[in-house]
């Protein structure tokens, strides 16, 4: 087969990506290894509102199952909430939404073939491809794109073969389940914990009614077993309380980009979205709808570069000029709670706590180092 645009990948970058490639004409195809799209799902299902004017689409009321008002944030004894604006949120159901945005990219005329994995991809000069190798059950195809847009996670088949490997040692895993048949004190916040039981990251309890909620514990450093975090993070009293008559409904493990898989986001005639570019913000890693906006711009991209209209290397300033502010701050507090992170003492998580709470900016960090515990907090408690 050949085509204009393939994406690799049908998760909500891909999707979007597919449709607007699609709606502005070119010839698309994208696949996904998967039988359903959206299953299993592997996320904390929840997008913050203050994304949703940034978006190319609007998105069905349908599709967001649970208002959220605000986060409350807890280490060390600590409980901190914060509500409105950038910490209000909706709770999601990804697989229909995944679903939602792939039959969207359908109807724009984007072709999905499902059970179709990318075995190899073979390059001219510079990285650009000139041949796709899939296989779908026993048969082999060949695909030739003019662009491929890679939107195939964190275990990126298209990073592998531009020559990225271990790229886990740039992820975190998370351990988590949906829950029901809960106490939750607040069902309409979102919660996280900080501590010794999720290394480097967080732990949180995100409602999806009220009695339901996403329940997980995320690590960005190996060492613990996450069933053992999971196990520690279900004795925090204030946790306890909440999920001790809870039933797994189903898991939602999966894993998530803490720092840049590679140094850019165009390589030859390759455009990567989504997880694949790390493309979330932190502290929250903020994945869903900054996957959909920069899919959108990667699909309008590579049809514009078909058509002469511009280079592909225009995706990352067009990226840039619409969510520049967030990508910079998020790689900001990135690295600072990267180190924060790392396994030392207990005054790292409240200064962690600090940061996530707009308490304590990253410039305050070195300086905060020195104060002794007790005086963070104190700073912290008023």
């Amino acid at each position: 087969m050949e085509c204009d645009v393939l994406v690799v990948g049908a998760g909500p970058a891909g999707s979007s990506a597919a449709r607007a490639a699609a709606e502005a004409g070119a010839n698309t195809i994208f696949i996904d290894k998967k039988k359903e799209i959206g299953v299993p799902v592997q996320c904390a299902e929840a997008i913050g509102e203050y994304l949703i004017p940034f978006l190319p689409f609007r998105i069905p009321e349908e599709q967001l199952i649970w208002k959220i008002e605000g986060m409350s944030f807890w280490a060390e004894g600590i409980a901190i909430g914060r509500s409105g604006g950038f910490w209000s949120a909706y709770a999601i159901n990804r697989e229909k939404i995944d679903e939602w945005l792939a039959n969207n990219a359908i109807v724009a005329g984007a072709k999905l073939h499902l059970e179709t994995e990318l075995t190899d991809l073979e390059f001219s000069e510079n990285y650009h491809v000139t041949k796709a190798i899939v296989k779908t059950g026993d048969e082999v195809g060949e695909i030739m794109p003019k662009v491929v847009i890679a939107a195939d996670g964190v275990h990126s088949k298209v990073l592998n073969q531009l020559g990225f490997t271990n790229l886990k040692d740039k992820c975190g895993e998370v351990l988590s389940f949906e829950l029901n048949n809960l106490n939750l004190y607040k069902p309409t916040y979102e919660q996280l914990y900080i501590g010794d039981f999720a290394p480097g990251a967080y732990a949180y309890i995100f409602p999806l009614s009220k009695s339901r909620a996403n329940v997980g514990v995320a690590s960005s450093f190996p060492g613990k077993k996450l069933e053992r975090c999971y196990a520690e993070f279900l004795e925090i009293p204030e946790v306890k309380k909440q999920l001790r008559n809870g039933n797994k409904v189903v898991e939602k493990s999966g894993w998530a980009p803490i720092h840049y898989l590679t140094d850019k986001w165009v390589y030859g005639n390759v455009l990567l979205v989504g997880d694949a570019a790390n493309q979330n913000f932190k502290p929250f890693v903020e994945g869903v709808l900054p996957g959909i906006i920069c899919g959108d711009i990667a699909g309008r991209t590579a049809y514009n570069f078909i058509k002469g209209r511009n280079l592909l290397s225009d995706y990352q300033k067009h990226v840039k000029e619409k969510l520049g502010n967030f990508f910079s701050e998020s790689d900001r507090l990135s690295d600072v709670l990267y180190e924060l992170g790392k396994p030392s003492d207990k005054k790292k998580h409240l200064l962690r706590l600090g940061i996530s709470t707009d308490i304590f900016s990253p410039t305050e960090i070195e300086k905060l180092k020195k104060e002794r515990y007790n005086i963070l907090k104190n700073k912290l408690e008023r």
